[in-house]
């Protein structure tokens, strides 16, 4: 496995403890095609492939870090 396909991976290791809520939302057919093209060949979860394609996005646009009950800090 190539250095990033091996670091992705790991972050879409199942993750036990913190407390998960329930994300409803709408996106394209054709993400959706490719979701679960990516679920179905890496045997991934969607709400692994998820969670991590929302923390790339949010620590790209520098948003503050929460705890594990789901609480931002003050900056």
């Amino acid at each position: 496995m190539e250095p990033s396909v091996a670091g992705l991976t790991s972050k879409l290791e199942p993750r036990r403890g913190p407390v998960k809520v329930q994300l409803n939302t709408w996106v394209l057919a054709s993400t959706e095609a490719r979701l679960k093209w990516l679920v179905k060949d890496r045997q991934f979860t969607v709400t692994s492939v998820v969670d991590v394609a929302l923390q790339e996005l949010l620590d790209r646009y520098d948003v503050p870090a929460a705890d594990p009950d789901g609480r931002i800090g003050e900056r």
